[in-house]
């Protein structure tokens, strides 16, 4: 789980970058255009050559260069408004001129307008149809606008265009962004494709980084054949490319290779044997072997790690939220709370503080300190109102110690609002009504209380939604459908050993309406009996 975040994280800045590096381009190459031309004005066909009409022709010829040159300084004090406005003066007069469109084009950019800046790149490129600049240049504006079908037309367009030497890493972009595009339209073959010219034109610097990069892509659309591939090629090329490794292990993990990846995650921790994620990846695989002896051993190399991490004063959140969900595993309650109170001394985000509180919460309530579990849920929904979690928590906690019950509703009625088709919160809202019926005996709420408990277990087939569907057939009489939901429930609490209290009480229900049931049988066979007497 802790992988995934730290994924998501890379992810994030990954994508950041690509924004950045997207609108650098482009304002190179559009800033590029504006030097080609500058210093004439467009002559026309069919141009006046005599008399008035030479006059006006000429006139019109300096008003255009006039707003031209008044738009080409605004441009360099990058004033964009005031250049636009002066380009689009000049572009009515003189409609075909290259320099003004490529300039307009360029205040468009800046100002947003991408749109605009498409029209008049799309004009220019009809003007000029061999220059791969210009196609480019308007591929990566229909992409910035989400526009791919019309992106894919003008970078197939522009690869077919000659280029010169600067243009060369220009079309190595074109080709990088052109695959990743096929790669979110599912057209793998194409986006091969493209990967592959750029190797065959040796156009990139570092293939080892390139392949990487490539594997991501591949890895984040869950191609993983694709993806690992690309992993072993980066590797080739730079065996020291330790993340390649563990990519690596990750996709002979999810192509149920068990055994290379476990090869793979080993020959990672022989460089890096610190590095508690690919210990952690490589737990995860020996449980999924069946190696428990294997598998604790790699645990408790984590928590040796952690612990030293966080002892010489370890910044990451991630480590004590790991380290803690360890002790608390092995039922080390009160070391787990230590590490999550020392993990409150830490300059902390908000995201990160509210989990904090939730934790704690956990630990606080498995050691029963239930006046400091409200305390920390409240401080948890305090940060966040809409924290799901926290209110369907906090819910069922005022439901299970019959107070506040209205309070419950509301707060787990809260949480159902983020996700309607919980199982487990539509468990703790028919539980809620449950015990609302109890206190104002009340038989209405019974009957919520059995709605939304079967509409839980449709969803989550869990113990206890069973045994709160038995306890609340039970009082509504219905004692053969509380006997079946019990019983489930026994079933379900005896495949795994944390649940011994529960087994234990489910089991002395069961005992107790079979009882009742055979009572009952018995006194409606003796009344029958009775009844054949008198007749």
């Amino acid at each position: 789980m802790l992988f995934y975040l730290k994924l998501a994280k890379c992810k994030k800045k990954y994508e950041m970058f690509c924004k950045s590096f997207t609108i650098i381009v482009l304002s190179v190459i559009i800033f590029f255009l504006e030097f080609l031309g500058c210093s004439n004005v467009t002559i026309r066909k069919n141009s006046p050559t005599s008399g008035e009409g030479v006059f006006l022709h000429l006139k019109r010829m300096e008003d255009a260069f006039s707003y031209f040159s008044a738009g080409y300084f605004f441009l360099l004090e990058r004033n964009w408004e005031m250049a636009a406005d002066n380009f689009e003066k000049a572009n009515e007069i003189d409609p075909n001129s290259e320099r003004v469109i490529k300039h307009l084009a360029t205040c468009y950019f800046q100002l947003g307008k991408n749109e605009k800046a498409i029209n008049a790149l799309e004009k220019l490129a009809n003007q000029t149809p061999q220059e791969f600049s210009l196609h480019y240049t308007l591929a990566t504006l229909y992409e910035a606008v989400d526009r791919k079908k019309e992106a894919i037309s003008e970078y197939e367009y522009a690869r077919k265009c000659k280029i010169t030497k600067l243009d060369e890493v220009f079309l190595a972009d074109s080709l990088y962004r052109l695959a990743n595009i096929y790669i979110e339209l599912g057209m793998i073959e194409k986006s091969a494709e493209c990967f592959k010219t750029m190797f065959n034109m040796n156009i990139i610097a570092r293939p080892a980084k390139f392949h990487y990069e490539i594997g991501l892509k591949y890895f984040e659309k869950n191609i993983v054949d694709m993806a690992l591939e690309h992993f072993l090629k980066a590797k080739k090329y730079d065996p020291e490319l330790t993340f390649s490794s563990f990519y690596i292990t990750l996709c002979y993990d999810i192509l149920n290779d068990h055994d290379t990846a476990v090869e793979e995650a080993k020959e990672f921790l022989l460089k890096e044997p610190e590095n508690w994620i690919m210990r952690l990846t490589l737990s995860e695989i020996y449980e999924k072997l069946g190696k428990k002896t294997e598998r604790n051993g790699e645990i408790e190399k984590i928590k040796e790690i952690l612990e030293n991490n966080i002892e010489i004063g370890s910044r990451n959140p991630r480590e004590y939220f790991l380290l803690c969900q360890i002790y608390s595993s092995q039922n080390n309650i009160d070391e787990a709370t230590k590490t999550i109170e020392k993990m409150r001394l830490l300059p902390l985000e908000a995201e990160t503080e509210k989990d904090v509180h939730f934790m704690l919460a956990n630990l606080y309530y498995q050691c029963q300190k239930y006046d400091t579990v409200e305390k920390e849920l409240r401080l948890a929904i305090k940060i966040d109102p809409d924290f799901h979690e926290a209110n369907n928590f906090l819910g069922y906690f005022f439901a299970e110690n019959n107070r506040n019950i209205d309070e419950a509703i509301t707060l787990i009625n809260r949480a159902l609002d983020s996700q309607p088709k919980n199982g487990a919160y539509l468990d703790s809202l028919g539980w809620a009504y449950y015990k609302k019926a109890q206190i104002e005996e009340r038989d209405d709420y019974l009957f919520m209380a059995l709605q939304k408990l079967e509409e839980a277990i449709k969803l989550l087939e869990d113990p206890y939604i069973f045994e709160h569907l038995g306890d609340v057939n039970y009082s509504l009489g219905s004692w053969y459908d509380a006997l079946g939901a019990w019983e489930k429930a026994k079933v379900l609490y005896e495949k795994t050993h944390v649940y011994e209290k529960q087994l234990e009480n489910v089991t002395h229900k069961i005992d107790k309406i079979k009882r009742l049931i055979s009572l009952e049988k018995n006194s409606t066979k003796i009344i029958k009996h009775h009844l054949k007497k008198k007749i």
